[in-house]
């Protein structure tokens, strides 16, 4: 482990001012010009990880990876297979797990890991940890694509006065919400970032003494933040509000817009990919950023859904990490591609809607005919968030029913919601062609915020059971996934 020196992040922020220029230049460019160019970085990739990559190397063997490489010829990959076989999917020997846990734990801010590589890692929050490791090249083009995003939103350094920057999101500096403002701050912005497992009020008063110019938070935390504001409470004027690392649902951007007068921006990234996507002023959808990540939209049989049709998970393939090459990498968020690209020029695919995570889905039996149908979680929010009173909520669905938590602050809302809210469930349900499960409420006065998820709230998911307390040994899958 070693602190980063001021000088080497300061190289690596002026590299990435530099590369930014070239991202705005590709923005300019032509489909056709795009896809040429993805193309290419996608050969590269794939030639480079099968020769310096003893998983890959084991994976492609037999495969032409010449002139003409067709990417749906590749085999996919996923989160476990990488991290059960992570020594031989990381191009540097000296890079092992085991020890690349224990500088996790005990990192603070802007250690490198041995003199060079920045670490992240996932939430766990499905079953497996994810591990991921950029080294210096990579982690300037990560740079650079938080410079081009914070332009695409409006965000750009203003003297003599500075533009006061609020985030909200997690406190553990594993997360790259943490490592990337970190690596970017040289005094150009005021910086503030609040943690969302804070009370609300701390957060709501923080707000208050700093006044940002903009607001970056969980899509679940603005929500919130946007009622405080709407009663008064809060009291902050934000030209800018961008969400990220959660999904925004309609009625989330509904209250945001009605607190602050704007619509909010809204971000998608990975671990793995820390800019995969973002909306643009717009806000016809979210552009995919597709000259520095390939995502290839598919169905459960792994092959292409045509755009306007929801695929039940993706394929990522990032384009330039060559520490740890990630090719078809399959990621079980559900994306829908718009067929028509948007009035603003730009050449990037439009993501036209997200679905929350294939996992999710909730799975009932057909009311007619045999099999199942799959009900997405947005039905599930949809009918949920058309209760104005219901301050927060999240759910959690198995076969054994359907269980819905509720803050709900108004005694005759909740009785009204009580009697109401599982009518319409099983409403919408049964127009969906399921037989509707059994429904139950629970109201509270909050909704917790775990630390191990980074603050952030699973909104609809299916119910999982608790994840065994990790064993010290290397020999230990870790704990639990999710960006």
């Amino acid at each position: 482990m070693r602190l980063e020196s001021f000088g080497s992040r300061l190289v690596d922020a002026l590299s990435a001012l530099g590369i930014a220029r070239q991202l705005a230049l590709r923005d300019s460019w032509s489909r056709a010009e795009l896809m040429a160019f993805r193309r290419k970085k996608f050969a590269e990739i794939v030639r480079f990880a099968q020769t310096s990559c003893a998983f890959y190397r084991d994976l492609y063997r037999g495969l032409d990876l010449g002139e003409g490489l067709d990417a749906e010829q590749l085999p996919v990959t996923n989160k476990r297979r990488l991290m059960e076989n992570f020594e031989a999917a990381v191009t540097d020997p000296r890079l092992k797990r085991s020890e690349i846990e224990a500088h996790l734990q005990a990192t603070r801010g802007q250690e490198l890991y041995m003199g060079r590589y920045r670490v992240a890692a996932t939430a766990g929050t499905s079953g497996l940890r994810g591990i991921f490791v950029y080294d210096r090249a990579a982690w300037r083009i990560v740079l650079a694509n938080t410079i081009r995003w914070r332009r695409l939103i409006g965000i750009s350094p203003r003297l003599p006065k500075r533009l006061r920057i609020c985030s909200i999101g997690a406190d553990n500096p594993m997360h790259l919400t943490s490592k990337i403002p970190m690596s970017l701050d040289f005094g150009l912005f005021r910086l503030l970032h609040l943690q969302a497992t804070e009370p609300l009020a701390q957060q709501v008063a923080a707000l208050n003494a700093f006044r940002p110019d903009a607001l970056l938070p969980y899509p679940s935390v603005a929500a919130l933040l946007a009622r405080e504001q709407i009663a008064g409470r809060l009291t902050i004027r934000p030209g800018i509000v961008a969400t990220h690392s959660e999904l925004l649902t309609p009625e989330m951007a509904k209250l945001i817009e009605e607190a602050w007068g704007a619509k909010p921006f809204n971000h998608y990234g990975l671990t793995e990919e820390p800019h995969v996507a973002s909306d643009c002023p717009q806000h016809a959808g979210l552009h995919l950023f597709e000259d520095t990540a390939m995502i290839e939209v598919v169905g459960d049989d792994y092959r292409p859904v045509p755009e306007g049709e929801m695929g039940t998970r993706y394929l990522l393939t990032n384009l330039y990490n060559r520490a740890q090459p990630l090719i078809r990498y399959e990621v079980t968020d559900m994306l829908c591609l718009s067929p028509t690209p948007c009035s603003c020029g730009r050449p990037h695919a439009l993501v036209q809607s997200m679905g929350g995570r294939s996992e999710d889905v909730l799975r009932l039996p057909r009311r007619t005919g045999i099999g199942e149908v799959a009900v997405t979680p947005m039905v599930l929010s949809l009918a949920i968030e058309s209760f104005v009173g219901i301050r927060e909520y999240a759910v959690d669905h198995d076969k054994e029913g359907i269980r819905i938590r509720l803050v709900v602050p108004d005694e005759g809302e909740k009785r009204r919601i009580a009697a109401e809210l599982p009518q319409r469930l099983r409403a919408d349900l049964e127009r969906q062609g399921g037989i509707p499960p059994e429904i139950s409420l629970a109201f509270l006065d909050r909704l917790e915020r775990s630390a191990q998820r980074m603050g952030k709230i699973n909104i609809v998911g299916r119910r999982r059971p608790a994840a065994p307390a990790p064993r010290s040994d290397a020999t230990t899958a870790a704990t639990r996934d999710g960006p």
